[in-house]
């Protein structure tokens, strides 16, 4: 308290002092936040950076046939006609009994519709079961990220347990977003969503965020707004 007392003593009887500190203090003042308030604006940019970005809700267009599927056939009490086979670039397919036959572009229903009445052509009361199966990257703050084998009749949150779940410890629902290969664009899903009423085409893939992530983050500048408050009253108290 002398300190301050005898400081004001000397500004009142010394004009040049006062106006020297008057000046002073609002300059440094000025310059501080003109050096801290950008980079505030830099660490938040950087971390938004990284966050989901949602352009646009997710189109109304079912998944579809794409080269480079697996069609897997199941016909009752006719194993030679049963297997896996890979749809190729031309968009075709070659099952036994049936030949080859253009799938590309037909939907789960379609393509089921289309082998059950070729087999019920030669088959009496023939039971046909149809799948489609692709290879889609899971990736993001998983356990285990990788690419799985998926189905249409799948949810998306039974396509991210594939991958092990979060690989934090949160208990918060996750952020799943689908990725579009072509433009980077990101569209929101939700974990009871089907596959087939997501349009993945090839080169996308599911991104899954820890939502705890970004709360992390903000922990994180907030600590660092604090010491920066902190450093900056104790220098210009040491002005004083």
């Amino acid at each position: 308290m002398r300190d301050v007392s005898s400081l004001r003593i000397v500004l009142s009887r010394n004009p040049v002092s006062r106006d020297f500190f008057l000046m002073t203090v609002p300059a440094f003042m000025n310059r501080s936040f003109r050096l801290a308030v950008p980079a505030l604006f830099l660490a938040l940019a950087a971390c938004a950076s990284r966050t989901p970005v949602m352009l646009a809700p997710l189109p109304d267009r079912p998944w579809t046939v794409l080269p480079g599927d697996e069609v897997r056939v199941r016909v009752y009490r006719e194993p030679e006609l049963n297997g896996q086979w890979v749809v190729n670039g031309r968009g075709e397919v070659f099952l036994p009994g049936l030949g080859r036959l253009l799938v590309a572009g037909l939907t789960s229903d379609s393509i089921t519709d289309l082998i059950s009445r070729g087999y019920s052509k030669r088959i009496i009361d023939a039971i046909v079961d149809v799948g489609i199966v692709r290879s889609l990257p899971v990736l993001g703050d998983l356990r285990s990220p990788g690419i799985y084998q998926a189905e249409p009749t799948m949810t998306v949150q039974q396509l991210v347990a594939k991958g092990g779940g979060l690989s934090g410890t949160s208990r918060r629902t996750p952020i799943i977003v689908l990725q579009k290969g072509r433009d980077g664009t990101r569209y929101a899903l939700t974990v009871d969503q089907r596959l087939d009423r997501v349009p993945i085409d090839d080169g996308d893939a599911i991104l899954v965020l820890d939502p705890n992530t970004w709360d992390r983050k903000l922990d994180t500048i907030g600590r660092y707004t604090v010491l920066v408050t902190l450093a900056f009253q104790i220098l210009l108290y040491t002005k004083q």
